[in-house]
């Protein structure tokens, strides 16, 4: 039996800008229902290689292919917006960018604009109340509570989302990407500044997801605490190169992490 794709493969990927080369002939693979951290010192080239896996970027060479429900899709070959409508990938950025304006639940039916739209037949389904639309509606209502009991909101549903506290609006972020059905969710430094009992809830929101839903999870992310806790393998870039990949706890003792990331002299406890 021929074994299955991993659900991301990047091979060979670099990323210039003029004379800089921030993300250096980067290959690894991340599988479905796993959680992958890429890790590494800041300005290792982390958000860029996530710029050019989402489209923000087109990266200089190399290959992202994104497997899934039997299609096959080469992200470095689309938009942006494709990359999230057709290739199902979702990400949150290091700058929580919710709609702090609009309710709680209404950033959860916000992110289901496109499937709505569709539904609606572009506006005429949805402007006479027909059926197809009304029951797209509905999944969308219930999609969206749903996800707002995995992240204990439902009582703050109508509030506003920027009345939240910091680390509800993380976990919101969170439940909004997921509202759009992803394969793949990218998360870039999730845990910055939370404390210690928000991380915690955050690392239960994602090893939800993984188990429950079978997600792949790319995670950016600079606290080792949630990296080592919840990553099923880690990535490590430094100057735009991976130096070491692995499960969590060979990552953590191997000597070029320790002297490049971890700011440990080699054989310290």
């Amino acid at each position: 039996m021929t074994a299955a794709l991993p659900l991301l493969t990047v091979e060979h990927l670099t990323m210039r800008f003029g004379g800089l080369v921030a993300v250096d002939d980067v290959s690894f693979a991340a599988e479905t229902g796993r959680i992958t951290a890429i890790i590494g010192p800041n300005g290792a080239g982390k958000t860029t290689l996530f710029n050019c896996l989402t489209g923000f970027y087109a990266p200089t060479s190399g290959l992202m292919r994104l497997v899934h429900g039997g299609g096959e899709f080469l992200l470095e070959r689309m938009e942006g917006f494709r990359i999230a409508a057709r290739a199902k990938v979702a990400r949150t950025f290091q700058n929580i960018r919710l709609f702090r304006g609009m309710s709680v639940l209404e950033n959860l039916i916000v992110a289901q604009h496109n499937e709505l739209m569709r539904a609606s037949g572009y506006t005429l389904a949805g402007l006479f109340g027909l059926g197809v639309y009304r029951k797209a509606e509905r999944q969308a209502v219930e999609r969206a509570r749903y996800w707002l009991e995995r992240i204990g909101l439902t009582a703050r549903a109508d509030a506003d989302a920027g009345s939240l506290p910091y680390g509800d609006q993380r976990l919101l972020e969170i439940a909004r990407a997921m509202c759009t059905e992803p394969k793949l969710l990218c998360l870039d430094e999730p845990a910055a500044g939370l404390n210690a009992r928000e991380s915690a809830d955050l690392n239960a929101l994602l090893t939800f997801i993984r188990d429950r839903h079978g997600i792949g999870v790319l995670l950016i992310e600079h606290d080792m605490g949630v990296v080592m806790s919840i990553s099923d393998r880690v990535v490590v870039l430094d100057y735009g190169r991976k130096i070491a990949e692995g499960p969590p706890e060979d990552v953590r003792r191997d000597p070029a992490v320790i002297r490049a990331y971890l700011g440990q002299e080699e054989g310290a406890a």
